[in-house]
């Protein structure tokens, strides 16, 4: 392809030949190129112009393992026709492939779908989206933005298990399952029909406008438990690749545990320590959901602190009535004291293990697990390519009976 710093320094070499020969065909040749030349600028500088870019989709996030649809669009307002028009999308998105190229006529529209499926959680920019065109000729290239960049959030796989048996005898505190207090207590659980004798304090007047008919509030007696997930994503105990990881599989455990017990109406909090020590203070409901699953989709495991100076610093959150689920991929025996710790302080611990030397095919590591065991500790062992929902919803003890 021709350069322009090329064409030019023909059209000169021709102009002087044609003053230096006074050959008439030199000069015509000289004066056409020198006015396609012309043209193609003129081409090239314009064939970017009146273009209008859109693009839709159903969400700014989605989750590992589904489809993120995107509609593009682009218009072209100008009267003229475009040769030739070339999308360039700069995702950032795995397998996102946006980049279009279209011939297009006088206010006319081209349209395409983008299907992208989304293996890998993280923060992801859309865009930004830049046209090229250029002249008939190949001489010019005219580069021009047609949108900024947007964000996309790839939340973590959330898996849909009906039940959480880690703890034997199930959680403490009685939650949703709890016998109905007659005085009014904080933790209000579910409405019901006004009855004569009903305190006026307990009638709940939103639900009593959508029914047409008074509705009061009942309360549990005893308070549902708060539950601590302490995720260990210290790099020096990581291991595999990409999705088939103990980063991965961490993730994926304290994101399905973490949205199954906030659905339940417990209130849950969130320590991470990876690049760096990351802390989610207790709450409940929809909106700690979102939280959990924003930051869940961006952790990752760097050199922040282990796992014995998390439980340590962390320590002092917990007392009775509370659970601690720590998740980690450590063989090591050195944040054990941590967890005992905890546990005679009545706090009720259980431990999930994913087992490091399955996942990087290696031989079989010590089972220390197996003293938090002999402390009375609940632990659950995860191995490489393990169907993580029976995993989590049959307990510790039925994977004792499986192995034996």
């Amino acid at each position: 392809m021709l350069r322009p710093w090329q064409a030019l320094l023909l059209i000169m070499l021709l102009a002087f030949f044609a003053v230096s020969s006074g050959w008439h065909d030199l000069y015509v040749l000289t004066y056409v190129l020198l006015v396609l030349f012309v043209l193609s600028w003129l081409w090239a500088r314009y064939s970017v112009r009146k273009l209008i870019f859109r693009r839709s989709s159903t969400s700014g996030r989605v989750q590992v393992g589904e489809a993120f649809d995107e509609r593009l669009m682009l218009d072209n307002l100008s009267v003229l026709p475009k040769l030739w028009v070339q999308i360039v999308d700069g995702s950032d998105l795995p397998g996102h492939r946006a980049g279009y190229v279209a011939s297009m006529g006088g206010r006319k529209r081209a349209m395409w779908r983008v299907r992208t499926s989304c293996w890998q959680r993280g923060r992801f920019q859309l865009g930004p989206v830049n046209a090229i065109s250029g002249d008939p000729f190949g001489l010019f290239r005219r580069h021009v933005s047609l949108a900024p960049s947007h964000e996309l959030l790839v939340l973590p796989r959330v898996l849909p298990i009906t039940s959480f048996a880690l703890f034997s005898g199930g959680l403490p505190g009685r939650g949703k399952s709890s016998r109905r207090a007659l005085q009014t207590t904080t933790n209000a659980t579910t409405i019901r029909e006004y009855v004569a004798g009903d305190a006026l304090s307990r009638i709940h007047w939103r639900s009593s406008a959508h029914y047409n008919k008074l509705m009061v509030k009942e309360f549990d007696l005893d308070p549902a438990v708060d539950v601590w997930i302490f995720l260990d994503l210290n790099e020096a105990v990581q291991t595999g690749e990409d999705e088939i990881s103990t980063e991965e599989y961490a993730v994926t455990i304290a994101a399905t545990i973490s949205v199954y017990l906030l659905r339940q109406d417990l209130s849950l909090g969130l320590i991470v320590n990876g690049e760096k020590r990351e802390t989610l203070s207790m709450d409940r409901g929809d909106r700690q959901i979102e939280r959990v699953l924003e930051l869940l989709a961006v952790v990752r495991s760097g050199s922040g602190p282990d796992l014995k100076e998390t439980l340590a610093l962390d320590a002092f959150h917990l007392g009775r009535n509370t659970a601690a689920i720590v998740i980690t991929p450590s063989n090591a025996r050195d944040w054990h004291t941590g967890a005992q710790q905890l546990q005679r302080r009545g706090v009720q611990v259980a431990v999930i293990g994913l087992d490091a030397a399955s996942f990087e095919e290696g031989p079989a590591d010590e089972d220390s697990l197996a003293l938090l065991e002999g402390a009375g500790i609940p632990v659950l062992r995860v191995h490489r390519q393990d169907s993580l929902e029976p995993i989590l919803e049959s307990g510790p003890e039925a994977r004792y009976a499986q192995r034996r």
